[in-house]
């Protein structure tokens, strides 16, 4: 009788073995599909933020060559005004400043996809770092160049109030005198010249601001790079 319990229980036991066995087996194929189609998910978003990151690239480089050439402008003008003697002097060289501004916006629907999903637990941590941080950095910059073109309008709007569009238009002085009072041309060309002031002192910034977002793009690619190269 004691046999038979004991063969029965090595039955009962080594049952149980194998259900273990293959509980676990079931398992670590679970994980490995899991594991699988993570990677797959992840590698998919890779591919995705760095085509955002290589179009960003070309659009910071772009904008970087037009607020040199807008300080540039601003310079040569500085370097102009003491020469001028009057007021109609100063016109001419009012309507060679940069007049143009506009609102910056990058490629962020993966970046804002991962946080919504919730799949940019997905990423190693330095890469969902990199993420936050360049998403951050985006968002400083939109929000500076938006504030800056808001006041810039602002004052601009002031001064062709004023008819400092004539100026813009390089309309000739003399016809000027005629369509302006002077004092209006004064506050004109003063209101024009702490406008542009602030713009040269936010643009210098807003330069350094796109230098560094530059040089982040192009790290957090190269460590996505190295991810799907492993």
């Amino acid at each position: 009788m004691e046999n038979k319990t004991g063969k029965y229980f090595k039955y009962a036991l080594g049952e149980i073995i194998l259900v273990v066995i293959g509980i676990l087996i079931a398992l670590q194929i679970n994980n490995w599909n899991e594991n699988k189609k993570s990677t797959k998910i992840r590698n998919n978003y890779y591919r995705q933020v760095l085509q955002d990151l290589e179009k960003d690239s070309i659009y910071i480089n772009r904008n970087l060559i037009y607020l040199d050439s807008s300080l540039t402008i601003y310079q040569k003008y500085l370097e102009k005004l003491p020469e001028a003697e009057s007021i109609n002097d100063v016109i001419p060289l009012i309507g060679t400043l940069d007049w143009e501004f506009g609102y910056y916006n990058f490629n962020t629907n993966t970046i804002e996809s991962l946080i919504f999903t919730g799949d940019i637990k997905l990423m190693p941590d330095k890469i969902k770092n990199a993420l936050l941080d360049l998403r951050t950095t985006q968002n400083g910059i939109i929000k500076t160049i938006s504030g800056n073109n808001d006041v810039h309008l602002k004052d601009s709007q002031k001064a062709i109030g004023l008819g400092a569009i004539n100026y813009i238009l390089n309309i000739n002085p003399k016809l000027l005198n005629q369509l302006i009072r002077e004092e209006d041309m004064i506050s004109a060309i003063n209101i024009i010249n702490g406008t542009f002031q602030l713009r040269d002192f936010t643009d210098k910034n807003l330069l350094k601001d796109m230098q560094y977002l530059l040089e982040s793009t192009k790290e957090l690619s190269e460590l996505i790079n190295e991810e799907l190269n492993k």
